[in-house]
């Protein structure tokens, strides 16, 4: 099953437990399945950036450490510089 399926809106099942703060099914979306954690919706948003705004602060932690060490299947050579480079501007937003 493609556990990165979309909605109408563009949305993942990650960008939903993300704003409903599942931290749980964050954490087996992101560990056991390995979903991107950079998908973006119809509205420019990844699942850190739904996480922050509803003031799901553990939910963005999560994902804002598994940003960092993500690799895109069929990129051994990733070095997490995508992940790392949302991660702060992301950060920097909140500033």
């Amino acid at each position: 099953m493609d556990m990165e399926q979309r909605d109408y809106d563009s949305r993942t099942a990650l960008h939903v437990a993300a704003a409903e703060g599942h931290v749980e099914v964050v954490k087996f979306l992101l560990e056991a399945c390995k979903v991107n954690p950079f998908p973006k919706d119809r509205w420019n948003n990844t699942p850190m950036d739904e996480a922050l705004h509803f003031g799901h602060h553990d939910v963005f932690k999560i994902l804002q450490e598994y940003q960092v060490q993500y690799t895109p299947p069929g990129d051994a050579g990733h070095d997490g510089a995508q992940g790392s480079q949302t991660a702060h501007k992301n950060l920097d937003g909140l500033l």
